[in-house]
């Protein structure tokens, strides 16, 4: 009988709470998902289609102009991303945020005349263009891109290829790097030049026993290889390049010597001696 009874309190337990459960879903399915909508697919269809489709299932429809994007498949003005899944269920007066198509990217070859051929691939890379074939010839004035195919400006689609010209600068004849040494500058200068050659760099240095403006050092060395591009450095001699300070604890007037007073015995109506004032180097 104990067995029974057991047995019959399971079974009434269960029934009840099946009927519970079963009691739950049953209004849970009528109060919440009874007053949801399926949200649309409104993906290629125009503003106000989609603003009625919306309106019809209680939805408000808001245009998000940040999501807009390009499309080869959605005309222009038309939906092309929203931001819930077609199919979701949604409660009525949710927002529902689209964004439009701005048609399909329209790519341009870019101007790319006087650039690298590297510049030009990271160019590329950004327009979603491809890098052709590269062709180079000697430039007397011009380096870097002379020309392009398909030309600059051409509407092309993307991953087009497009092929280069560039121009690279003709070398230079190339000289030996003559002494230059215990020469003027002044006169060395203007010969270097009439071959192209610079110098980029004149440093002063003081070098007893030379007189100014005399090529002390030179950098490169005589016999070097050089050409138009090489810079060239010139040590000169300067007499007061490196003049020395004053010492620490001089006076104010050390810059100016003065000339002693006139002696003790010297006649009351006598002038006193004229002064003399020698300014210090600058």
């Amino acid at each position: 009988m104990k067995i029974r009874s057991c047995l019959g309190t399971m079974i009434f337990v269960f029934v009840l709470f099946a009927a519970f459960g079963l009691s739950s879903y049953f209004w849970f399915s009528f109060f919440v998902r009874g007053k949801s909508v399926e949200t649309p697919n409104l993906v290629g269809r125009s503003l106000p289609a989609a603003r009625g489709i919306a309106s019809d299932r209680g939805l408000i429809l808001v245009v998000d102009n940040a999501n807009d994007r390009n499309s080869d498949r959605v005309p222009p003005a038309s939906v092309v991303w929203q931001n819930r899944a077609a199919g979701a269920l949604v409660k009525r007066g949710t927002r529902l945020f689209v964004g439009q198509s701005l048609g399909p990217l329209v790519l341009s070859v870019p101007d790319l005349t006087g650039q690298s051929p590297r510049t030009a691939l990271l160019r590329f890379s950004q327009r979603n263009l491809k890098l052709g074939n590269l062709a180079y010839f000697d430039h007397p004035t011009t380096a870097g891109i002379v020309s392009e195919d398909p030309p600059r400006g051409t509407v092309v689609s993307g991953q087009t290829p497009i092929s280069l010209l560039v121009g690279f600068l003709r070398p230079g004849p190339t000289y030996v790097m003559p002494d230059l040494i215990d020469r003027p500058l002044i006169e060395v200068r203007p010969t270097l030049e009439i071959r192209n050659l610079t110098i980029s760099n004149v440093k002063f240095e003081r070098y007893p026993g030379i007189t100014d403006g005399i090529i002390i050092r030179q950098y490169p060395i005589p016999g070097y290889p050089i050409s138009s591009r090489d810079p060239i450095t010139v040590v000169v001699s300067k007499q007061d390049a490196l003049a020395e300070e004053p010492p620490d604890g001089a006076e104010e007037g050390a810059a100016e010597t003065t000339a002693t007073a006139a002696p003790a015995d010297a006649p009351a109506d006598q002038p006193p001696p004229a002064t003399t004032t020698t300014q210090a180097p600058q």
